[in-house]
């Protein structure tokens, strides 16, 4: 076992010093890591960060981080949907299309959330639509269905091992949140409540809004940054560290809609997102972070020459010149994940002959040595 655990320390480059996009020191040993984030953009293809490059004329943040590998994102059905994306992300597991923590044989798998729990750390689920979503309920709970929301959240609340929720207000759906407070869960509806409440289980609903100030805190809305500083305070009390999922959802809802503008802010709120969460990683060295999404949404095309400021450019016909929408629904393109971690050989982690990308699967690999130290085969 000692033989095991020293080679996959230097299989993934444990005593490979790394220095990230900012000049500052990245965790230095894969022995030493505590804490585990694992951001998503929901819908968010390599064409949406350059879209938004382009709006902002400098690269995003998440582009600046040192280490980056494509990811290709099917499941057992071809082109994937969100339930099996996030399932496929959180137990290492490819299933069915409409399905949520379930495998392809009906089986309930095993998530991050729970490998985290069982090594004594604090676990927590974030969204910025509402709870019973695919992606969230891909951590925290298991159905044959994704549709089916109130097994979903009943799951959730009674059985998915999730210390810390916090998803838009649902509380037209109150019967939900009481499933959570019979189950132990503070209901919290000031993000503030996170840094002080005593409470070893929270469920938080706010208005979680893009487009605002960035660490924007009220008791009224949260931008997606502010939310996740608070979440980050309760999480970080734990000795023993923590494993947290926030999702940026509406990213996909802009594709969907083919609505670049609502997809572009949505986009940067998440990046924003971003670089708070690994700017608080880079004051440790016990903590990594994972960017990546669980697949494209609208198959957006952007013209190969264009330049910073001609996004909205139009023709004389009055379209616009610089991009197009090809889909309402998600595409087989693969999207980025960005890793601020110690360095990694990406190829270590495939789960197939490796060809310059990995698998959704192998992000959980990733993720999970992080969390126990050992490489899943």
């Amino acid at each position: 076992m000692f033989k095991k655990i020293i080679s996959i320390f230097l299989s993934i480059g444990m005593l490979v010093a790394c220095v990230s996009c900012n000049g500052q020191s990245q965790p230095k040993k894969f022995g030493e890591i505590k804490n585990v984030i694992l951001l998503i953009g929901d819908g968010m293809g390599p064409n949406q960060i350059r879209a938004g490059e382009l709006y902002k004329e400098e690269k995003l943040f998440m582009q600046t981080i040192e280490q980056s590998i494509k990811v290709e994102t099917n499941s057992k059905d071809g082109v994937t949907d969100s339930a099996a994306a996030a399932t496929a992300l959180s137990t290492g597991t490819r299933t069915h299309n409409g399905r949520v923590g379930i495998d392809g044989e009906g089986n309930e798998l095993r998530t991050l959330v729970d490998i985290a729990h069982g090594l004594g750390k604090r676990t927590g689920v974030i969204t910025t639509e509402e709870l019973y979503g695919a992606t969230p309920m891909g951590f925290s709970g298991h159905s044959l269905s994704r549709n089916n929301a109130s097994e979903l959240m009943l799951s959730a609340a009674t059985s998915s091992n999730v210390d810390l929720f916090s998803a838009y207000n649902f509380s037209n759906n109150s019967f939900y949140l009481t499933d959570f407070a019979e189950n132990g869960y503070e209901i919290i509806t000031d993000a503030n409540e996170f840094s002080t409440t005593d409470s070893e289980k929270v469920m938080g609903t706010f208005q979680i809004l893009a487009g605002v100030e960035s660490m924007i805190i009220s008791d009224l809305y949260v931008s997606f940054d502010g939310l996740v500083s608070k979440a980050l305070d309760f999480l970080s009390k734990d000795e023993d560290g923590f494993f947290l999922m926030a999702e940026g959802a509406h990213i996909d809802h802009g594709g969907h809609n083919n609505d670049i503008t609502y997809m572009l802010e949505e986009l940067l709120s998440f990046d924003d997102m971003v670089k708070y969460v690994v700017n608080w990683a880079s004051k440790r060295d016990d903590t990594v972070v994972l960017v990546t999404a669980d697949h494209e949404t609208g198959g957006l095309q952007i013209e190969e020459d264009a330049k910073y400021g001609e996004l909205f450019e139009m023709d004389e016909y009055g379209n616009y010149k610089n991009f197009r929408w090809t889909t309402g629904g998600h595409t087989a393109e693969n999207v980025w994940l960005f890793a601020y971690a110690p360095q990694i050989d990406f190829k270590n982690y495939s789960t197939s002959e490796f060809d310059g990308i990995i698998r959704n699967v192998d992000v959980f690999k990733i993720a999970n040595a992080y969390l126990t130290g050992e490489l899943v085969e």
